[in-house]
């Protein structure tokens, strides 16, 4: 009988051994992530394939390199939808977007710059789009939005780019906003094309990635929560450095900094997860 509990299912000898073996065949993400998570992933995968326990698994990849891809895949995390935690684009929409619009009018800049770091399907990026259409319509005359959506995922970005989505993925939307959407057969909905212009998606690895140094706004939510402690540290000095002097970071609302990445980033408004970058770090490091 296949055991249902992660705690009696997994060993811990056996999963490092498939740690390892997962490393040493290039499962490019598992260093990043925390062992809790990997064990979840794990487990899950073993009971789907109906093993009785690890060994078989570790057997199971060792005789089929495919399982290799399949299981980078699975550890992506890729579940979103359309204005998720309304009240942090609220905040957006009120405090911090008119904030940087009057900055760059009276510096003559001509681009707002956001990146969506973990975009998944596209879902937080084009809301990042409807927003400033709808309630910016004019800043964006003069001043015009670049966002950028990266992921690790590559068949997340191919849905992106096609931008059609299932219903439940819009419950979130304010109905006000449910005009950007035209609704197709099989009840799915496909952004509007006006809304799609004003997005770029990307396949990219973000420590990998070589992305230019140039955001008014990085969002990177609810994808720290999974790393472990060295990648969120890695994460968050990457991201420093990739912000603007007075750009602003917004992670996820389980989200927190770690003590050690404090000194990059402080708190705007510490409920919704938004932070400023501090420039004074270079100075001290």
């Amino acid at each position: 009988m296949i055991k249902n509990k992660l705690e009696e299912f997994v060993d811990d000898k056996v999963f490092d051994q498939i740690i390892d073996y997962l490393q040493a065949n290039n499962c490019t993400g598992v260093p990043f992530f925390k062992d809790n998570y990997l064990k979840r992933r794990i487990f899950l995968r073993a009971l789907t394939l109906k093993f009785k326990n690890l060994d078989d698994y570790l057997d199971y990849l060792k005789n089929n390199k495919d399982e290799i891809k399949v299981f980078d895949d699975l550890i992506t995390i890729n579940v979103s939808y359309f204005f998720r935690n309304i009240e942090t684009f609220n905040v957006l929409k009120e405090q911090i977007i008119p904030l940087i619009f009057q900055k760059k009018s009276k510096r003559g800049e001509k681009f707002l710059k956001i990146l969506c770091i973990g975009c998944a399907s596209g879902e937080e990026t084009y809301s990042l789009g409807i927003l400033l259409n709808e309630f910016f319509e004019k800043d964006i005359v003069f001043v015009k939005p670049y966002i950028l959506g990266i992921d690790y995922d590559y068949n997340s970005i191919v849905q992106a780019r096609i931008g059609v989505y299932d219903e439940q993925k819009l419950e979130h939307v304010p109905a006000n906003l449910l005009k950007y959407f035209e609704k197709l057969d099989n009840r799915k909905f496909i952004i509007n094309n006006k809304i799609k212009k004003m997005v770029v998606f990307r396949h990219e690895d973000i420590f990998k990635s070589d992305i230019k140094k140039y955001w008014d706004i990085i969002f990177c939510r609810n994808m720290l929560i999974y790393l472990n402690l060295q990648a969120q540290e890695e994460l968050l000095k990457k991201m420093h450095g990739l912000c603007i002097n007075d750009g602003y970071l917004v992670l996820g609302k389980s989200e927190t900094l770690p003590s050690n990445s404090r000194k990059l980033f402080s708190a705007v408004h510490i409920k919704e997860r938004i932070y400023k970058k501090r420039s004074d770090y270079e100075s001290k490091s």
